[in-house]
């Protein structure tokens, strides 16, 4: 049973995030050769407050993050 975890700052349109669970779920399956019925993903979404790199929060960036702003 292959389990997958995906941790995302928050703030992307849920389709997209519900598309993305789905599309890794298929991908691993196919890739995998594992019945999509036993592929689990499970996908944490954390606030920018709470996700840095080095010291920098990502909630500190003045700029906004194009890609979150898709769809």
């Amino acid at each position: 049973m292959p389990i997958v975890q995906i941790t995302l700052v928050e703030g992307r349109p849920n389709e997209a995030v519900e598309r993305c669970i789905k599309e890794v779920a298929r991908t691993v399956s196919s890739t995998l050769g594992a019945p999509l019925a036993s592929v689990r993903v499970m996908l944490c979404e954390v606030p920018p407050s709470r996700f840095a790199v080095g010291d920098a929060l990502k909630s500190d960036s003045a700029a906004p993050n194009p890609q979150l702003s898709k769809e």
